[in-house]
């Protein structure tokens, strides 16, 4: 059926064997803003701020992902019963990702001191921003187009 996730977590959760990936759309385009929270990260690993920014990388990754799927999870849910209760095969390699950047986050949030910057934080980042329902929270607004206003004649 399904391949086990998140042992290394502690948790465990089901998934199918193959994760599937969604189209990977162009970032060139003009309708595309990347999201805030790369440059937010990129910016305390700059300062040495590693913990933080690991902590609000995924924070917001979660937050995120409850916005493009509309989840809604009781408060006193923990982040372990969120990856393994909420994550679904059709939320495709977002299921996959998610776990990964977890558990980055695990030993930033509950670890004594500072920790190295682990070299897979920001492409792990990018990757889980690429996925179309999170990429979709990218998108900007398109202009529409001018209507004329009915009843009034040019000056």
């Amino acid at each position: 059926m399904g391949d086990r996730f998140g042992a290394t977590l502690g948790v465990s959760v089901s998934r199918p064997t193959a994760a599937t990936r969604g189209p990977v759309l162009p970032s060139s385009s003009p309708a595309y803003a990347p999201p805030p929270i790369l440059a937010d990260v990129e910016r305390l690993l700059a300062q040495g701020k590693v913990t933080e920014a690991i902590r609000v990388a995924y924070l917001t990754a979660e937050d995120d992902i409850r916005r493009a799927f509309a989840l809604r999870l009781p408060r006193q849910w923990t982040h372990r019963e969120f990856l393994a209760r909420y994550l679904r095969p059709d939320m495709g390699y977002v299921t996959v990702l998610l776990p990964k950047l977890y558990a980055l986050f695990e030993p930033a949030r509950y670890g004594n001191g500072s920790i190295p910057a682990p070299p897979e934080l920001m492409p792990l980042l990018r990757s889980l921003y690429q996925e179309p329902p999170l990429r979709s929270l990218g998108l900007l607004p398109t202009a529409a187009p001018a209507r004329p206003v009915i009843g009034r004649s040019p000056s």
